[in-house]
């Protein structure tokens, strides 16, 4: 039974038989113990979060669970001689939780009971751990970029290297450039498969010759034959006068670089097929034969297995495009390579724009944790924006779009850091601590106390007064 006085009469009736149940309710656990720190009641989260049995505790002093290693931290002792609430870290079955020892009184004042309430902290834990896991390897990124020789960053054709995967792809793309290979480049919109293109040409026996590129998705069905391989005069309605040569002749020699090849309608397919194995062309509207040398490199964001199982992309040209296959990664993927990009192209766009902004770390921060859906591509176009638009020689957190950090997403110190104070110190405590965060931020991101202050709307003498030594 409960001790008289803990319900108010007129619900003690209508509670007191449910009260164990209530209890059995909470995630966190209870542990209740009386001032001689005899064990009277544990509910079932507790047994759950400790690993022990109410068996095993019942009728027992917390000193002898103590003594017998159940325990190792009690809160009954200091809770029974101060009257106050105790906090303490405790192990207990390889598990970190904190307890919350608070003490009920009877009518005369004194301390009858102690409840102490028990959460599990060991997710946190790890959580914290892996937080300053991800700092260590921000700091590690920053040191290389502020390293990096933006000119030495920006390799062949613009392409970037500094992750393992990237260094892996130049790999394999320098082994396959030199040869005759057709090559299917495989990857998500944005990635770079341009890139990979161009410097497959640069490498290559033919870097002398033409490189031509054919954006598939941009020509009309209509024509792209006529744009493929030419047409002669009259060939069609608006046809010019003397013909015109098509794109393989033009690349003639070189590289014709087919870029959204998986748009390609079944016909052109076929007429493209044809041409790759008789490396000759008919223009529209002629009978005559041309010969062509042209080596083919294809890109596409699409599965062309699956397109090829589902009838709609031919196997036999799937099959003779991919000689030689290259994935390019999406940047979620290769996040080493992030801000040695983001310093690339705040390079090209200070220079540009006689500009010479920067990241905060906490920006470059953001930068790492998003997953750039538009890869490298979104990441330039951010970039672009955030330079045009600056008007302080920092990019802070609060400049950055919404969904890569934006304002509030993009905190510049963690409110759990914060919330970890509650219990040890009391709120004034956490609220100057909290301000002087804020106000250290404001220092770094406007450099001067003038302009932090203006920013936070304060005058200068309350900035020092709150970074003060303490």
């Amino acid at each position: 039974m409960l001790p008289n006085g803990m319900f108010p009469p007129e619900t003690d009736s209508a509670l007191q038989p449910h009260f164990y149940s209530i209890l059995n309710l909470l995630k966190d656990g209870v542990y209740i113990s009386n001032r001689e720190g005899s064990t009277l009641y544990v509910n079932d989260s507790w047994q759950r979060l400790t690993g022990v049995s109410s068996d095993r505790v019942l009728g027992h002093r917390v000193t002898e669970l103590l003594e017998m290693g159940v325990f190792d931290a009690i809160v009954n002792p200091d809770v029974v001689r101060t009257g106050k609430v105790v906090t303490r870290v405790q192990k207990i079955n390889g598990r970190s939780v904190v307890l919350h020892g608070h003490p009920v009184f009877d009518a005369r004042g004194r301390v009858e009971l102690v409840v102490t309430f028990v959460r599990d902290i060991t997710t946190f834990n790890r959580m914290k751990e892996e937080i300053a896991t991800q700092k260590s390897l921000i700091q590690q990124y920053q040191r290389q970029v502020s390293s990096l020789n933006p000119e030495e960053v920006f390799l062949d054709e613009g392409m970037v290297a500094v992750s393992r995967e990237s260094e892996e792809l130049l790999h394999a793309l320098d082994t396959i450039a030199p040869t005759e290979a057709s090559v299917l480049i495989l990857g998500e919109t944005g990635v770079g498969k341009d890139m990979v293109a161009r410097r497959l040409h640069k490498k290559s026996r033919r870097s002398a010759k033409p490189f031509i590129k054919v954006d598939c998705t941009t020509i009309p069905e209509s024509l792209v034959e006529s744009e493929l391989f030419g047409y002669e005069s009259g060939a069609f309605s608006g046809a010019k006068a003397k013909g015109k040569r098509g794109l393989f002749e033009d690349a003639n020699g070189g590289t014709l670089f087919l870029d959204e090849i998986g748009e390609l309608n079944p016909h052109m397919q076929t007429k493209l097929l044809r041409a790759l194995q008789d490396q000759e062309i008919i223009r529209v509207g002629s009978t005559k034969v041309t010969p062509i040398d042209v080596r083919i490199l294809a890109a596409t964001n699409r599965d062309l297995g699956k397109s090829v199982a589902e009838g709609t992309f031919r196997s036999d040209l799937y099959y003779r495009l991919k000689v030689a296959v290259l994935h390019v990664l999406p940047l979620r993927q290769r996040r080493d390579d992030i801000l040695p990009l983001a310093k690339v192209f705040l390079h090209r766009f200070n220079a540009k724009y006689g500009k010479s902004v920067r990241l905060t770390s906490k920006a470059e921060n953001a930068l790492l944790r998003y997953s750039w859906p538009g890869n490298i591509r979104e990441l330039e176009n951010m970039i672009h924006g955030l330079v045009v638009s600056s008007e302080k020689p920092q990019i802070c957190c609060a400049d950055l779009p919404v969904e890569i950090g934006g304002a509030a997403g993009c905190a510049t110190f963690s409110s759990g850091d914060f919330l970890l104070e509650i219990g040890s110190q009391p709120l004034k405590e956490i609220v100057r601590k909290l301000e002087r965060a804020v106000i250290e931020e404001a220092l770094a991101i406007y450099g001067s106390v003038s302009k932090a202050a203006e920013a936070l709307q304060v005058n200068r003498t309350t900035i020092f007064r709150k970074t003060k030594n303490d």
